[in-house]
């Protein structure tokens, strides 16, 4: 299966929280993040309602990305948020917008990283894009289930929900058997699963937090692990010193 091209759009100044060379240097084998644009002069947005937060509609989203080309897909990024809060839309046919606005405060009550919200979100979209045929039609709003089970296709309708199906998120049974009655490749699934299992903190960070869980557990794996490599090198070094 040949990598599907994804080109990201920076929209505003978002790179400032999130680190963009991260995302363009994550490695799968489905697809390959070729190209990074930017968009920064934005049209004030319709809805002023006097608060000082900006906020677009979809509608307003597809005008601004629409001198955006791409070969598969694209994706826009941005902090501000969409008129009804959901954090995702289909802008066009191979177009998404993902908004970032309100979620850090979430994602950090646990951890996550905004780089792996959005790796994630990005695999999802991938995974409609394969689904029905290389176009991101209004059929995908009829493939997520409202329900959280920390599936990849969970629709997240309460945003804390993102909690449970950012890292590691999996595909439940019902929505294996609907990708099973499309025609994709036999390796599909297999492929999608193993990757999503990479989607996790750095090792230092799940180190550090299992220090905080189990802090005495912790300080005898650390006594025993002294104690071992101290009988280790004396071993060693009597060895050493009968030769």
């Amino acid at each position: 299966m040949s990598k599907t091209s994804i080109k990201l759009v920076i929209i505003g100044h978002i790179d400032k929280i999130v680190d963009f060379e991260f995302i363009q240097n994550y490695k799968s084998n489905l697809f390959v993040i070729e190209e990074l644009n930017r968009i920064s002069d934005l049209p004030p947005p319709k809805k002023n309602d006097g608060y000082l937060d900006v906020v677009y509609s979809a509608d307003e989203m597809k005008s601004i990305l629409s001198n955006i080309q791409c070969n598969d897909f694209c994706i826009g990024i941005m902090n501000y948020r969409f008129v009804d809060n959901f954090y995702m839309h289909r802008i066009d046919n191979n177009k998404m917008c993902i908004s970032i606005a309100g979620l850090e405060e979430i994602l950090m009550s646990r951890d996550i990283s905004l780089e792996n919200f959005i790796i994630k979100n990005i695999y999802e979209i991938f995974s409609f894009y394969k689904i029905f045929g290389s176009t991101l039609d209004g059929d995908v709003y009829e493939f997520v289930h409202e329900d959280t089970r920390g599936c990849l296709f969970d629709l997240n309708g309460d945003k804390n929900d993102i909690l449970y199906n950012t890292e590691k998120p999996i595909i439940c049974n019902e929505c294996l058997s609907k990708i099973n009655k499309k025609a994709l490749p036999n390796n599909f699934v297999d492929s999608i699963k193993s990757e999503l299992e990479t989607i996790n903190k750095p090792l230092l960070k799940r180190v550090e937090l299992f220090i905080k869980k189990y802090p005495l557990l912790s300080i005898m794996m650390t006594i025993i692990f002294s104690t071992l490599i101290n009988i280790l090198s004396n071993f060693i070094w009597s060895l050493i010193a009968g030769t």
